[in-house]
């Protein structure tokens, strides 16, 4: 099930739309027994896996970033 739409942070599947990511996942796990994607890193959770890779990759770049400006 595609629980995200194009729209941040709105249920593809009721169309209820959240002030909050957390609050999307929240209703996620309640409403629609939808499994959840964590960083191991930081614990963040997300819907699909390709957002959380999207998030450990921006992550890495962060730290690249923060290494260079040293």
């Amino acid at each position: 099930m595609d629980f995200l739409h194009r729209e941040k942070n709105l249920c593809k599947v009721c169309r209820t739309r959240f002030n909050k990511h957390q609050e999307l996942i929240q209703h996620a796990k309640k409403v629609h027994h939808q499994s959840i994607m964590k960083c191991h890193s930081c614990g963040m959770e997300f819907l699909h896996e390709e957002d959380r890779l999207h998030h450990v990759q921006q992550e890495k770049e962060k730290k690249i970033d923060i290494r260079r400006h040293r």
